[in-house]
């Protein structure tokens, strides 16, 4: 095993995931273009178009982090000891394949951010515009008005519908990339979609019920947010390149450490982070009342302040997230925190050992590094 053969698998991966989500693009608004072929022409095809929804959110700034985490899976588990395929055999259809598998994790990450946005009624997303809000603009909803849950009426309901569908066409999409992929890889990624969902409706239900408590906030962090952007995207690359065989154990430890971290420094970020680095509102996972793992360590340390802050129908104001955050902070919440993203940082990079070539261990390596220090 050379750093050539390492080089050779990563170069120009990034622009071939991005080639295989623009076809599937170009295929879904050729169809579109046929559904309405002959029909008079709409005023609102342009604000409603899904692909541009779609194709902006792919290129908004986002750090690709789940495709390049589906290659590193890839590379890890080829370059590992004990695998029992040829690198200088990994021909064309292999890295076609890897494309479109991290292609589909892509767009799962869209539908994803596409319905939270819309279930928590959020006004901006990494600095610009959420698409319902986008869309109620377009159609000619006052920009004040677009940015409130409240406002808006019609405009805005028409908005969140669109963008619900945008949903609905990039998981469809999402699907078709990996159909043909060898079975285990499917069990793998049907996991991942019900395990997605399954977070989302656990977010959504503790955050309704105010629920804070420790166990409640870590099952969402790990099944939302730790999970689908790290272990399982790691663990189907791995998959893929040897379908016959699990995933490492050491190569899921090391993923489930570095996701936990990627929740934990997200969280940090939910209530610390700066409006021009988040792209959202500080505090805005207190004001949105999610149940974090922060929040979990905060509620513990708080003797329930917490709940007893977020509990009910009211929506916490501007006075209310500040002195939440005040009482965080003197009771060291963040340093807790940070303490807690340290020791999964370490225990990932334990993981690692020796079990894969230097140049894949230095980028798993620098994954680690950088998920965790994602809200410095």
């Amino acid at each position: 095993m050379t750093a050539e053969h390492v080089d050779r698998l990563v170069e120009g991966f990034v622009p071939a995931v991005l080639e295989t989500i623009d076809a599937a693009l170009a295929r879904s608004a050729a169809a579109q273009r046929e559904a309405t072929a002959g029909l008079p022409a709409s005023s609102l095809e342009a604000a409603t178009r899904l692909e541009r929804i779609i194709g902006d959110l792919v290129r908004a700034g986002g750090k690709f982090i789940r495709p390049r985490v589906v290659q590193l899976g890839f590379l890890a588990r080829v370059t590992s000891e004990g695998w029992s395929g040829d690198l200088d055999h990994v021909d064309e259809a292999t890295h076609r394949d890897l494309a479109h598998l991290a292609a589909a994790v892509e767009l799962l990450h869209v539908f994803g951010l596409l319905q939270d946005d819309v279930m928590d009624e959020a006004a901006t997303r990494r600095g610009r515009p959420t698409a319902h809000v986008d869309v109620a603009r377009r159609v000619g909803l006052d920009a004040a008005a677009a940015a409130t849950p409240e406002g808006g009426g019609r405009a805005r309901r028409f908005g969140e519908s669109v963008a619900v569908l945008a949903g609905d066409l990039s998981f469809a999409l999402a699907q078709q990339q990996v159909r043909g992929l060898p079975a285990p890889v499917l069990a793998a990624w049907d996991a991942l979609v019900v395990e997605l969902v399954h977070g989302q409706r656990l977010d959504v239900v503790f955050a309704e019920e105010g629920r804070f408590d420790a166990a409640s906030t870590r099952r969402v962090a790990e099944r939302k947010s730790a999970a689908y952007t790290i272990t399982r995207p790691l663990e189907l690359g791995a998959i893929l390149a040897s379908p016959d065989e699990p995933c490492p154990g050491w190569l899921s430890r090391y993923g489930a450490h570095v996701g936990e971290a990627f929740a934990l420094s997200d969280d940090i970020l939910g209530v610390w982070g700066e409006p021009r680095v988040t792209g959202k509102p500080v505090g805005d996972d207190i004001a949105q009342r999610k149940p974090t793992i922060v929040l979990g360590i905060a509620e513990q340390l708080l003797d329930g302040l917490v709940s007893a802050t977020l509990a009910g129908d009211r929506t916490p104001d501007e006075a209310d997230v500040r002195a939440l955050v005040a009482a965080m902070d003197t009771a060291g919440v963040r340093r807790i925190a940070e303490e807690e993203l340290d020791r999964h940082t370490e225990e990932a990079l334990a993981a690692l050992g020796d079990h894969t070539h230097p140049r894949v261990r230095s980028a798993l390596t620098g994954l680690a590094h950088a998920v965790a220090r994602r809200h410095l």
